[in-house]
């Protein structure tokens, strides 16, 4: 029994020595491979907010009823990645213009595997011009310019589909191509279709969206086309029935524009930017439209800021005759953190045919965070 009892104890001696030995450092064994950590998700948020109050002359007195606040937009924005691949995005936009109703502005589900081919599914603005891409919080002047665009825009704009876009040398070359339904009831045959093509000649712009200016950060000389075709999607009042509701007739809805953007920043490191659009649609209003915009940033601070001053000519012309509609818009913006936080003096006069003309006056304020 003590024989077999030393024997063991021998036995697991040498076994804890061997076990010993081939944990050692300088041991033949490779170390073991660590785990794989898992993929990144990150979650991010933050609010938008524009403030606008002044006086619109278009009742010819001054009441209660045109002076007071023009222009309130709060957004609340949420996104994220569940997994580099997989992306989400969430706004809210609550709007006076809208009788102050909370709306789900964009909610869209991404998977971005490559500069190159990425799938955008859900609520969000379909491919068109560089105005609406931009949206009014990356506007170069305080007022959209909805005396010339045939786009809808902001919610009027979102709608539900999917899109596929891509990019080439981060920027340099963007497309979009995309099919949506404009109301949960749309037939298939309906369906809006919507396209676009950007080229940039000098810094890139990446990403789905863009900014009507970049207060000096990149020089931009970008060239972009969109076209929107739906069938039966454009509609022209023709009359009124007994009750004296309008009587719409449909056409089919094509409509496309060009857009151009040059931006530089001089030797003198202030800030020119040039910006025009030319748009020819069929909806509703037939015709075509054009808007021309010039801005000038002084490099050199003022306060806590940068001065620009901005004006802008759009002009909308019916094919079915008439005189043009003009608009002309002049601004002065103090630039504190670029589009994060501005505060913006605008001015917009507008001469409808047959009317007398009317201007708006603006102090708004646009931040950020």
């Amino acid at each position: 029994m003590r024989s077999a009892a030393r024997s063991l104890l021998v036995l697991l001696a040498f076994s804890l020595v061997s076990a010993a030995a081939r944990a050692s450092p300088d041991a033949d064994a490779q170390p073991a491979v660590p785990a794989a950590a898992p993929p990144p998700k990150t979650l991010s948020y933050g609010v938008g907010l524009r403030l606008g109050g002044g006086l619109d002359t278009s009742t010819g007195t001054v009441s209660s009823d045109n002076v007071g606040i023009k222009t309130l937009d709060v957004r609340p924005y949420i996104s994220g990645q569940v997994h580099p691949l997989l992306k989400f995005q969430g706004n809210l936009d609550l709007n006076s213009a809208d009788q102050s109703r909370i709306h789900v502005l964009d909610a869209v589900a991404k998977f971005e595997p490559d500069d190159l081919f990425n799938v955008w599914l859900g609520r969000f603005l379909p491919p068109s011009d560089r105005a609406n891409l931009s949206g009014p919080y990356y506007q170069n002047a305080w007022f959209f310019p909805t005396g010339v665009n045939g786009y809808p825009s902001i919610y009027a704009g979102r709608d539900d589909g999917g899109a596929v876009w891509g990019q080439i040398e981060k920027g340099k070359v963007k497309y979009q191509a995309g099919v949506f339904t404009l109301a949960s009831n749309t037939p298939t045959s309906e369906l809006l279709y919507a396209g676009r093509l950007v080229l940039n000649l000098l810094d890139p712009e990446p990403g789905y969206y863009n900014s009507s200016t970049y207060y000096g950060t990149k020089d931009v000389l970008a060239l972009g086309g969109a076209v929107q075709y739906q069938k039966l999607g454009a509609a022209t009042v023709i009359g009124t029935d007994a009750t004296g509701a309008p009587i719409l007739a449909r056409n089919d809805l094509v409509a496309f524009n060009l857009d151009l953007l040059f931006e530089k920043r001089l030797a003198w490191a202030d800030t020119l930017t040039l910006e025009g659009a030319y748009y020819n649609f069929n909806k509703g209003a037939q015709g075509w439209s054009w808007y021309a915009l010039a801005s000038y940033l002084f490099a050199s601070k003022v306060g806590f800021g940068q001065v620009q001053p901005m004006v802008r000519w759009q002009e909308f012309t019916p094919t079915a005759g008439g005189d043009a509609v003009r608009t002309l818009d002049a601004g002065l913006n103090y630039v504190i953190d670029g589009h994060n936080t501005r505060v913006a003096f605008a001015v917009q006069n507008r001469n409808p045919p047959g009317a007398p003309s009317t201007t708006s006056y603006q102090l708004g304020i646009q931040i950020q965070e």
